[in-house]
């Protein structure tokens, strides 16, 4: 066994038996929790540990159900406009191409990144963490740089920034035309909960422990 590899076994075993506090960095032992139990730091009261039952199946079927949404909300008309017998349609990708065309250049990008890029991006290393765990397949450095990079990804999703923009453009736009939501408004609409229970429901921590777990 090489020294690198004697380092992870290390890590790990301290992993397993400690925990830090993410709100005040104090240093617990790992306690045992049985299902829906949590454990709070005794320093600032915070919650250090909630034990999830089934972190692995619960990442793959938010996040399957996320690609579905998402491809959904790009594949199809946004909403509808229509005033004295014209009318036009819009989707997300329209959008981007339209300020592309316009030479706004910067701000293309940018709606591309935080709408389309990062949010896909999170959910297929999402679904690549959870289908390596639940298919008991070894896990290594891969495995926790994909999670890690999702974790940074996402406070940049901002799907839901996005569709408070376009509430507010339609309660402004709504006296000057007939306005109809297509498929893509209401799987966009979906995409935001699925990825808020995605963030809410799945345990880090047991995710974690499972990457770490020797080969």
């Amino acid at each position: 066994m090489n020294s690198k590899s004697k380092r992870l076994e290390d890590v790990s075993a301290l992993n397993r038996r400690w925990i830090v506090c993410p709100s005040c960095d104090e240093v617990w032992q790992r306690p045992s929790l049985e299902e829906g139990e949590r454990a709070r730091c005794r320093n600032c009261h915070s919650v250090i540990l909630h034990y999830k039952v089934k972190s692995a199946e619960r990442t793959i079927a938010l996040m399957l159900a996320a690609l579905v949404l998402f491809v959904t909300s790009v594949s199809f008309p946004f909403m509808r406009m229509e005033r004295s017998g014209l009318s036009n349609e819009i989707s997300i990708l329209d959008s981007i191409t339209i300020l592309w065309d316009n030479d706004m250049y910067g701000v293309a990008v940018i709606c591309a990144a935080f709408i389309l890029i990062f949010p896909v991006g999170r959910i297929l290393l999402l679904l690549f963490v959870g289908t390596s765990i639940y298919s008991r397949k070894s896990t290594g450095l891969g495995h926790a740089l994909s999670f890690r990079a999702a974790q940074f990804l996402e406070p940049w999703t901002m799907a839901e920034i996005f569709m408070i923009g376009v509430i507010v453009s339609l309660i402004k736009v709504g006296k000057l035309a007939d306005i109809s939501l297509g498929p893509a408004f209401w799987a966009m609409t979906c995409l935001m909960i699925v990825m808020t229970l995605g963030s809410t429901s799945v345990c880090r921590d047991t995710i974690w422990q499972d990457i770490r777990k020797p080969s």
